[in-house]
């Protein structure tokens, strides 16, 4: 009892201290040039003591009005004598509220601000940091736009660092590197995040020589959420556990994920023409070097949806690379593999996909394996397939997913079958690298049973033949292949997103409710759907090991 008594007292104590400090707090007022009489006493006299007291009152004392005005009047007076030995002055300064205050206010810290850069520049980095800081402020989400107090502030914000970027054109290159050194974390939370992104966007409308640096840091930055999304999905299946907090991570990695997409998407579709290069050029830099993320590679189906001299840029170095064009060096089969990979989806997956295309590129990569073939008939090399071989496995995955994939229009007519016919499948299935033995097994299944229907390959035989080698060695088969372009499962953005692509339609099953159609119905009966189930809960049935195809149904297949 004794101990709780003095646990009490202590608390109270404690109360009545912070209250006081308040009280005091809010009868501290600045004398008229008090603080110009600080900084000159300091530079002239060294008079420490009052410049200490100055920077213990900026630290814990909240600014009113009153204050503030004196403060940043004192401090425009005396801006030439701000010298480097004041830095920490400056960012306390710097870091005071101002942009929520009135107008005058946010004049005269403007004003400060502009006069202090101008006579030494090396504050810039001290002000910008400052600045750019005030983007990270919690908050609540918004839907369609910010509230209007919101967008007033990050105006001002904007305002000045225009005008600091105006008045030292040199300082864009260290404008790039705050934005760099300051993008929050990946789990500061969705408000946080999407706020950083909305703000970056904003500056690249006024800064167009850092547009593409900025938009690059943003999607490099989206793909970190996206890499934390899949890991944590795959922590949690391979540890066969349900923590309540892993469960909320991944809840709250994946919002975060999905507004940033939502943020990028608005950006595409207002900025259009000069968006569509730099997403184009994005892709190849950040996201086709990256293997195995779920979402951000949307964003180049999207790109490649609403301007076709994209879409051919795209799948032409997603060809060149696939079979080796490029000549990229040591690691180039990762990428190699991953190119495939991509390709297959854009054609399989985009609705804005002319039908032509697919022609095209199935006849190449049909042509480029016969000759792969050809070229390894004589080696005995077949061993470590995956190692050696690993990118003809890749395009003849690609091949099988594809032809699987896009049934209904390959099989639609005699013209077509003849053209399937054409691209000698069977050669490609009873070659001596067996390429089925590699691929995954949702993606052999399905083209297995198309071609068999329609008597084009039979491959029973191969697969049995796997399968018995599988056992008689007593080893369990990794598949690695990653199809990108698997459903999206992000709701908001999915908005966008699912419209623009084709769901597998299974030709002996005619399913009468599609992965997306599925997805939309229960977020319309169930606000809670989507928060409480994870992605890979969500589509348990359709998807395994994040490389099944995503086989379901749609009729836009046919187009």
């Amino acid at each position: 009892m004794a101990v709780v008594a003095q646990k009490s007292v202590a608390s109270l104590m404690r109360k009545t201290l912070e209250r006081q400090a308040a009280v005091s707090r809010l009868k501290f007022r600045f004398k008229t040039n008090q603080v110009e009489q600080t900084l000159l006493s300091y530079v002239k006299s060294g008079n420490v003591g009052p410049y200490t007291d100055l920077l213990k009152i900026l630290q814990d004392y909240p600014m009113n009005d009153d204050n503030y005005s004196i403060l940043f009047e004192d401090s425009l007076q005396c801006v030439v004598l701000l010298g480097r030995q004041f830095e920490q002055y400056i960012e306390l300064l710097c870091s005071v509220e101002w942009a929520s205050r009135s107008e005058e206010l946010v004049e005269l810290f403007t004003k400060f601000v502009l006069n202090l850069v101008t006579a030494h520049n090396y504050h810039c980095q001290i002000v910008l940091t400052c600045l750019i800081k005030s983007f990270k402020d919690d908050g609540e989400n918004w839907d369609n736009c910010p509230s209007p107090e919101t967008l007033k502030k990050w105006s001002y914000i904007h305002t000045v660092i225009a005008k600091i970027v105006a008045i030292i054109p040199m300082s864009s290159d260290l404008l790039m590197q705050t934005l760099i050194e300051q993008f929050p974390y990946y789990k500061a939370g969705t408000y946080i995040n999407r706020s950083y992104v909305h703000n970056l966007i904003w500056i690249s409308k006024y800064i167009p020589l850092l547009r593409e640096q900025i938009i690059v840091v943003n999607i490099s930055r989206m793909v970190i959420l996206d890499v934390n999304i899949v890991d944590l999905a795959k922590n949690k299946a391979q540890t066969d556990t349900n923590f309540e907090i892993d469960v909320e991570e991944q809840n709250v990695v994946s919002e975060t994920l999905d507004y940033c997409m939502l943020e990028i998407l608005n950006w595409l579709e207002e900025e259009r023409e000069p968006a569509l290069n730099i997403m184009c050029n994005v892709f190849e830099r950040v996201i086709l070097p990256t293997h195995g993320i779920r979402h951000v590679q949307f964003l180049v189906l999207y790109t490649m949806s609403i301007n076709q001299q994209c879409a051919d840029r795209i799948l032409n170095n997603l060809w060149m690379v696939a079979s080796g064009q490029h000549g990229l060096g040591q690691g180039a089969l990762a990428t190699r593999r991953t190119a495939a990979s991509h390709l297959a989806g854009l054609l399989a997956r985009c609705v804005r996909m002319p039908n032509s295309r697919l022609i095209l590129y199935l006849q190449n990569m049909a042509e480029w394996c016969h000759s792969y073939i050809t070229a390894t008939q004589e080696s005995n090399t077949v061993s470590d397939n995956t190692k050696v071989h690993g990118a003809f496995h890749a395009i003849c995955h690609a091949i099988f997913y594809l032809v699987a994939f896009k049934n209904h229009h390959l099989f639609s007519n005699k013209k077509n079958l003849l053209f399937v016919e054409s691209l000698n499948l069977g050669r490609l299935v009873t070659c001596a690298l067996n390429p089925l033995r590699t691929c995954p097994p949702q993606v052999t299944h399905a083209f297995s049973s198309v071609t068999r229907s329609h008597q084009v390959v039979y491959c029973q035989a191969i697969i049995e033949k796997n399968a018995r080698h599988t056992l008689q060695a007593n080893t369990i088969e990794h598949f690695e292949e990653w199809f990108p372009y698997d459903p999206y499962t992000l709701p908001e953005s999915g908005k966008v997103i699912w419209p623009l692509c084709v769901e597998y339609k299974d030709f002996l099953k005619g399913d009468s409710e599609s992965q997306y159609t599925n997805m939309k119905r229960k977020l319309e009966e169930d606000d809670d759907y989507l928060m409480l189930a994870t992605p890979v809960k969500r589509l348990a049935n359709s998807l395994s090991n994040s490389i099944s195809p995503g086989f379901l149904t749609t009729d836009a297949i046919m187009m």
